[in-house]
């Protein structure tokens, strides 16, 4: 097959790459110049017909009430509804009601990526000996860059490793892996609540893909069950064994809000009450530090909707997993007897997959006019880019599993 349009791409992605973009961008851009382009790469919730899932009904009418409300040009905040807004968040998060009294709620409003950043934050500010941040294997490339920008060290450590080191801030990925879509046995969960129990070290959980790692779950059961089933395995191990514990949770990909950018969640698990006031004082004074307490009318619009409507926020999340659940059952009976078969084997769910690519599959890919995300030796694939026609997409899972595995 010739391969010069393959091979004018990878030339392009080349040049932005050395233009100073990243790996996200470069996907976007170069699939956004191809009129036959396949997103494969960008990490949107994308539909059976190759486009962007409609951003949250509820979210958009909420955030144009909010809008309407700002016209005024009064300084506005959701601080009033903070209990109201928690207990939300915890119910929908299927935390026991037995553990509430335990938990501070913040909102910074830089999504969830401010919901991690202020974690480290306050971590380093409550632990003065931390100095390294503990992370999996393959995991979010945007820690070692919170890492560099807090003057840390990070440290990858391999598959179900636990994290124990003295000066460690460990962040364990409480869901499927952001890239890999690996999902963690419970029993390596339960290990590491364990260990840090024993070290009395704090963690951080980074979650943000909420029940994604249960969603073929919904052919038999309920969306609450989904989400209980997720918080036993991911969450409550930590809860169980009193670890003091940082939840930042993005709801951009739970709520398909990736136009609206809502704040991140971040909850702080306590086990001593007596700590909660001060911890609370602190995490004040980091987002006043940051500027991230600031709230944008869409912020507003997510408080409000998730305290009045969260019904119809938790219908919309169950949609978004559903388009998962669809699309993974798709891949799975395609790639059988494939080299990547395995990627979508139990041991694997939610948005991504990350195999290894061969020498010259970038060419290759891209010359089928498919649009995945390429770091280093990695081929990073949205596994809801895959369209609803099967002959379609028995050739771009072909393509993939010849050029991966």
């Amino acid at each position: 097959m010739d391969k010069i349009f393959g091979e004018a791409v990878r030339r392009r992605a080349l040049k932005l790459g050395e233009e100073g973009k990243d790996a996200n961008q470069i996907a976007k851009i170069v699939c956004d110049d191809d009129p036959d382009g396949a997103n494969y790469g960008i990490g949107i919730m994308l539909g059976s017909d190759g486009n962007p899932m409609r951003t949250s009904p509820t979210l958009t009418a909420y955030t144009r009430s909010e809008l309407d409300k700002s016209s005024g040009g009064n300084y506005m905040s959701s601080t009033i509804q903070m209990d109201a807004l928690k207990a939300a968040v915890l119910d929908w998060q299927q935390i026991p009601q037995s553990y509430w009294n335990h938990f501070i709620l913040s909102l910074p409003s830089d999504a969830g990526t401010g919901a991690v950043r202020t974690a480290v934050d306050l971590m380093l500010t409550a632990d003065k000996d931390l100095n390294t941040l503990g992370i999996e294997c393959l995991g979010w490339p945007a820690y070692k860059s919170i890492a560099g920008v807090n003057r840390m060290a990070w440290k990858e450590f391999d598959g179900d490793a636990v994290m124990a080191e003295q000066g460690l801030l460990p962040v364990y990925q409480a869901g499927p892996m952001n890239t890999t879509g690996l999902v963690r046995d419970p029993g390596v969960i339960e290990a590491r609540a364990r260990s840090a129990a024993q070290h009395g070290t704090a963690v951080l959980l980074d979650r943000a893909y909420s029940g994604f790692e249960c969603a073929r779950m919904l052919a038999t059961k309920s969306y609450e069950k989904v989400m209980q089933t997720s918080c036993e395995r991911q969450i409550l191990p930590f809860l169980e064994h009193g670890v003091p514990f940082a939840l930042a949770i993005s709801p951009t990909k739970s709520f398909v809000t990736f136009s609206l950018r809502p704040a991140g969640l971040l909850l702080l698990f306590c086990p001593e009450i007596s700590k909660m006031q001060e911890l609370n004082k602190t995490v004040t004074q980091i987002l006043r530090a940051r500027g991230s307490g600031f709230e944008h009318p869409t912020t507003r619009a997510f408080v409000n909707a998730l305290v009045n409507d969260r019904p119809l926020l938790e219908a919309e999340h169950r949609l978004a997993l559903e388009r998962v659940a669809e699309a993974e059952s798709l891949w799975r009976r395609l790639a059988n007897n494939t080299s990547l078969a395995s990627q979508f084997s139990d041991s694997y769910s939610g948005l991504f997959r990350n195999p290894q690519a061969r020498q010259g599959a970038q060419v290759q890919i891209y010359n089928r006019h498919l649009y995945p995300v390429f770091s280093g030796d990695r081929c990073r694939l949205n596994v809801t880019g895959i369209p609803s026609s099967e002959e379609v997409a028995q050739q771009h899972v072909s393509a993939f599993a010849e050029q991966c595995y």
